[in-house]
């Protein structure tokens, strides 16, 4: 089924989506090795979540978006199985004691049922991107048959839609249960109702009786206005205000002239090579797709050059990104996105722990295909001699392939090696196919509409700084470590060898990400909130991927409240302002 295809392909996308909408919460230290002893790391009232039942929910996660090969799979892991266990527990005790539920046929009728949820009509999409309420059930009673990926994708909306259902029902319990006094209501007439006849002057703060320049303050008065509004700055966490200077890791011209050279000497050899599927999998950035591309699916260059050419068109070497490349046009064919396709499965002997011969195998295949032939009723045929039994109701026996990728029961090679042979043919078309694993006989049902597709040898080289930059570089870092022990020398130093000096004042210890440093930052965030890191430490020389990172500790900002270093320049402003209101 196409729409299955899309979704294992794309589920990764909906997963970030709603990942945005929660909480930001980041528990990425406690799932060290190191912690691995842990019972219990979080407590929310007075229920705890210990630390396996915490990772049998990360390890599912963190699974799904590899699958759907994720970025940041640690972080969205972490995020949303700590907002799903504490958001489970918090509305868990109020949802009990009411009553509130999600009955299993109330839940049948959200995924697959006539007026579905929204994010389940768009999960059982059909091949016109329309809900399919057979695809749904056929999913459904037959989950099992289906790639491991596509069910994580639908288990995920499945528990996100059960969950969502019951807030919806508990915030419209809370909704209607709203009360209004009839004095309050009274009172609340009277306060609309009420009128008055003012008259005003304004005098505004940038008029020239109260310009700056005529107002006056002390380092006092802000210490004053600062302790009297510290209500006004409350600090939930522990902060760290940090510095840092950044080396990037970049080709120098020498290595961008030595890279430019060696890819028009690969090119050239291209050129000669009389297999050049062969010659792009001997690069070592490059590996060959046999996939046929539709237009735009490409890199610019290369779609734009060769969707319309003839085969064996070139395309010179360019840059795309951080990359050369070359391509060469290798076949252009018109092939559709998908089939549909009935089918009938016999395994041979001791696969599907099928006990016949090979002679007995063959014999239910010619059987099954005359009986299909004499117009039997396929599903009758396939209960009969399929090791697949297909549920009529549900359509368990019909998928969708799709082009260039793996579906239901096939590895990705014998997908489309399926797929190539099962397109050519036309719908009601009835054919064998043989397999490692056994026989199947498939009939086809629809194509979707055939489109031209270009299918293309790309060859590639990374644009990358060689070891000998590699190395200068990472000596600089050095270099501006040795000797440099605190912030003032630290401080020094930058300007010095002026450098740009990077700034982040309001760190917390379950960040991420720092501003420039949106890769392995959290190995900077432990460092700074490690109990031996003092204020005015300067940090050794980090290397997260292609960047050398060395930090200090400007200022530790505790909980309570914001420190005056931290609102100072707010506080000036309020001060002015009160001398100017005086004035």
């Amino acid at each position: 089924m196409a729409v299955i295809g899309k979704i294992r392909k794309h589920s990764v996308i909906l997963l970030l989506i709603v990942a945005i909408a929660l909480l930001a919460f980041i528990l990425g230290d406690f799932i060290k090795p190191g912690n691995s002893g842990l019972k219990e790391f979080i407590t929310i009232d007075k229920d705890k979540i210990s630390y396996y039942d915490y990772m049998d929910k990360y390890n599912y996660y963190s699974g799904l978006l590899k699958e759907n090969n994720a970025e940041n799979i640690e972080y969205e892991a972490n995020n949303y199985t700590y907002n799903e266990m504490v958001d489970s527990i918090v509305l868990s005790k109020q949802l009990i004691p009411l009553g509130i539920s999600v009955t299993a046929e109330e839940l049948n009728e959200l995924m697959a049922g006539d007026n579905p949820h929204p994010d389940a009509r768009r999960f059982f999409g059909g091949p016109d991107g329309k809900y399919d309420k057979q695809i749904a059930q056929g999913f459904l009673a037959n989950m099992e048959q289906y790639d491991s990926a596509v069910v994580a994708a639908y288990l995920y909306w499945e528990t996100a839609i059960e969950k969502q259902t019951l807030l919806n029902k508990y915030l419209n319990l809370l909704g209607k249960s709203y009360y209004l006094p009839k004095v309050f209501a009274r009172k609340l007439h009277e306060e609309t109702e009420m009128k008055a006849h003012v008259q005003l002057t304004h005098v505004p703060y940038t008029n020239d009786l109260v310009s700056d320049d005529k107002i006056k303050f002390t380092e006092d008065d802000i210490k004053l206005w600062y302790e009297k509004n510290l209500y006004r700055f409350p600090q939930d966490q522990e902060m760290r205000n940090i510095d840092y200077v950044i080396f990037e890791i970049l080709p120098s011209e020498q290595d961008l002239q030595e890279i430019e050279n060696d890819i028009r000497q690969k090119y050239d050899e291209f050129l000669a090579s009389a297999e050049p599927k062969v010659y792009i999998n001997s690069m070592i950035d490059s590996r060959y797709d046999s996939t046929f591309f539709k237009q735009n699916e490409l890199p610019s260059h290369i779609d734009t050059l060769l969707i319309n050419a003839p085969i064996g068109t070139l395309v010179e070497p360019f840059i795309e990104g951080d990359y050369w490349m070359f391509a060469k046009l290798l076949d252009v064919k018109n092939r559709p996105d998908s089939i549909h396709v009935n089918f009938i499965f016999v395994a041979k002997e001791g696969m599907q722990n099928a006990p016949r011969k090979e002679e007995e195998s063959k014999l239910l295949i010619d059987s099954a295909f005359m009986a299909l032939l004499a117009g039997q009723n396929f599903y009758e045929v396939a209960n009969q001699f399929s090791d697949f039994k297909p549920d009529p109701q549900n359509d368990s026996a019909r998928v969708w392939l799709a082009d260039g990728s793996s579906e239901v029961f096939f590895d990705r090679s014998t997908a489309q090696s399926l797929f190539d042979t099962l397109y050519q043919h036309v719908p009601g078309t009835m054919t064998k196919y043989e397999s490692q694993f056994g026989t199947w006989i498939f009939i086809v049902n629809h194509r979707t509409t055939i489109e031209k597709k270009i299918q293309v040898a790309i060859g590639k080289r990374i644009i990358d700084a060689s070891t000998e930059t590699f190395d200068n570089i990472e000596s600089a870092a050095n270099n501006f470590v040795n000797g440099t022990d605190n912030y003032e020398k630290f401080d020094k130093k930058v300007k010095d060898l002026n450098l740009n000096k990077r700034n982040f004042e309001r760190l917390t210890a379950m960040a991420y990400t720092i501003p420039g440093i949106t890769s392995n930052a959290r190995e900077i965030i432990r460092w700074a909130f490690d109990e031996d890191t003092k204020k005015g430490t300067v940090s050794n020389v980090f290397h997260l991927d292609n960047i050398f990172v060395v930090a200090t500790l400007k200022s530790i900002y505790p909980k309570g409240h914001m420190d005056l270093e931290q609102v100072r320049t707010f506080a000036e402003t309020m001060v002015k302002r009160d001398k100017k209101a005086e004035k």
